[in-house]
């Protein structure tokens, strides 16, 4: 808050700096412009005496009266103006000194008033003011999450048996971040319900392995298990199981469920790109040569083998992409990596592409049908394609001045070759 005023007073007096000059500037007096006026007419006047007496109109003596008269009253108004015009002067001064000093303390001042009753100090600096507020309802105020979640702490206590109420307690417990007592709300779910409930073991598992720190091998492996055995294909066990084998070191294990629940999440992209980095981490601790093995010997799920046999062979390359050890010192972590498939005899645009970063090397990836820039121009389109590898400096696409990269091909996209590309050269 202290910064937000100072940041006022300080943009206040910034603009102060463009007005005060002003207001201290000296007036010019009109002091010489009204003399002037004044000596000019009584010159005028002074010619028209002279020239009555000349013609006679007026005596000797009453042209030296009327000559000392014009004198008199020459100086009295001389000497009137100047006092005036130093009083105003003066006066003038006297104010504009001191507008400057109360804009400089007022203008800060009731803007720091002003913004304390309709604005919000705490909004300014990006603090929130208080528990975040839901609506309560028509007719009612608002309540904080503490108000709501207190709430529903009361009600259980006097109806112990709802278990709706545990159950989003314990969800709720889950979003608050407080692990344990979610643990707790499920565990009174539970004994109302019993463990057969999927949505429910999923709950208290996940609670399980927050409160030990995300490890699924600890309190949270038996129910893991057991939710294995009630539903083994559901995506959330799959994901569960695969995390809790890989954890466990078990990384063959881990790649299985993995693997059977990656074409579950076509419709979930970012879970999907989530859980090929949990892929590609896991194939490169367990080695391409053992990957390979494993893909091998998977079961083809019956609708794939059914599409497979009446569409024909599938369109696929698995790729192992490696860095020269010679040309590591040009390489950052944080580089760009392009893998990437291309017809021999057809369009320049990828077939299939793999955007991948400098640290995630070595890299086993697999290219297919699903990765390619557009549905019509696949891998399934073309038998023969060149495959190239590209640690890129400027993350564009193509081989740039300073890339460095490596090509390899003919290679026939339905014989699922597994190709090896070392990337050695440099642009």
């Amino acid at each position: 808050m202290i910064s937000f005023i100072l940041s006022v007073i300080a943009l206040v007096v910034l603009a102060l700096l463009f007005v005060v000059p002003v207001l201290l500037r000296k007036n010019q007096p009109m002091t010489e412009d009204y003399d002037d006026y004044n000596v000019a007419i009584a010159r005028d006047r002074l010619k028209e005496l002279k020239q009555q007496r000349d013609d006679g109109e007026i005596s000797d003596e009453i042209y030296q009266q009327l000559h000392d008269e014009l004198e008199t009253t020459l100086a009295i108004d001389l000497d009137a103006n100047r006092d005036a015009e130093s009083e105003k002067v003066s006066g003038k001064v006297a104010r504009n000194r001191f507008i400057p000093v109360l804009m400089m303390l007022a203008v800060p001042l009731l803007a720091v008033v002003i913004y304390a009753q309709l604005g919000n100090f705490d909004a300014a600096t990006g603090r929130l003011t208080g528990n975040t507020s839901i609506p309560a309802g028509e007719g009612r105020g608002e309540m904080t999450i503490a108000e709501a979640v207190a709430k529903l702490e009361q009600r259980l206590q006097e109806q112990p048996d709802n278990a709706e109420g545990w159950f989003m307690l314990g969800r709720t417990y889950m979003r608050l971040q407080q692990y344990q007592k979610s643990v707790e709300a499920y565990e009174k779910l539970i004994a109302l319900v019993g463990e057969n409930e999927i949505q429910v073991m999923l709950g208290y598992a996940d609670a399980l392995a927050m409160s030990e720190g995300g490890q699924l091998t600890g309190a949270a492996w038996p129910i893991v298990k057991k939710l294995q055995t009630m539903d083994p294909h559901n995506p959330t066990v799959l994901w569960m199981v695969g995390t809790a084998e890989s954890q466990r070191g078990n990384f063959k294990q881990a790649l299985i469920y993995w693997y059977e629940l990656r074409p579950m999440l076509g419709e979930e992209p970012q879970a999907l790109a989530q859980l090929n980095q949990l892929i590609r981490g896991v194939e490169k601790q367990l080695g391409a040569d053992l990957v390979a093995e494993l893909k091998a010997e998977l079961p083809q799920p019956a609708e794939q083998a059914a599409t497979a046999a009446d569409s024909g062979p599938v369109a696929e390359i698995t790729i192992t992409v490696d860095l020269d050890p010679q040309l590591r010192d040009k390489v950052q972590p944080d580089d760009t990596l392009f893998i990437y498939a291309r017809a021999i005899d057809g369009p320049p645009m990828p077939l299939a592409a793999l955007k991948l970063t400098a640290a995630e090397l070595p890299a086993l990836v697999t290219l297919n049908d699903s990765m390619a820039m557009l549905p019509e121009m696949n891998l399934s389109k073309f038998k023969m394609v060149n495959v190239t590898a590209v640690i890129s400096k400027s993350a564009r696409p193509g081989i740039q001045t300073g890339d460095l990269y490596v090509e390899h091909g003919p290679v026939n996209v339905f014989d699922r070759e597994h190709v090896s590309l070392l990337i050695e050269k440099v642009k």
